[in-house]
């Protein structure tokens, strides 16, 4: 079996209209991938940050995989949440990267966005802070049907992948 060992950092948030942001992430894959090792899914702390605008989170990934082939790859699905002056907890975004297959250091910036709805769901998020989500975010990071949502950019996440590969070559998967 070929294997994918992925370590990296969830490093940080920036150009976010909200200063107190946490992040819920998690990798999908298709059905030829299996994970041996490591936790597929995680939340990093709360961090704030007035002045600056770009949250440091600098939070740990570490995962290790075998697969037979690259469809399905490991794909990260990022959603974003905020903390309001009431200590409420709201939705803010959502975001998705593919795992790069090449070994090596990559650094990903992974644009994040939220669905916006009509003009009443628009209201009640500037004033209520009920923002629309998702009833199965998960199939973000295996559907290619996103092109029918109506959306509205956020922030951006940086984030640094260390990739290693082992037995690509053998199996065909390079």
């Amino acid at each position: 079996m070929a294997e994918l060992h992925i370590f990296g950092r969830i490093e940080s948030a920036e150009n976010f209209k909200k200063s107190i942001l946490f992040c819920k992430w998690s990798f999908h894959t298709g059905s030829g991938w299996k994970l041996l090792n490591g936790n597929s899914e995680g939340q990093t702390q709360e961090c704030r940050d007035f002045y600056r605008k770009k949250l440091a989170w600098d939070h740990p990934i570490d995962l290790h995989y075998t697969t037979h082939t690259l469809q399905g790859s490991p794909k990260l699905l990022l959603q974003i949440f905020s903390r309001d002056n009431y200590g409420r907890i709201l939705f803010t975004a959502y975001g998705t990267c593919s795992v790069p297959m090449i070994p090596g250091f990559h650094q990903i910036k992974c644009h994040t966005w939220k669905p916006i709805g009509n003009w009443q769901d628009r209201l009640r998020d500037k004033f209520l802070g009920m923002t629309l989500q998702l009833k199965t975010p998960s199939l973000l990071a295996n559907s290619t049907d996103r092109f029918e949502l109506l959306t509205e950019t956020e922030g951006d996440v940086e984030i640094n992948f260390q990739i290693i590969t082992r037995n690509f070559n053998k199996f065909g998967c390079h």
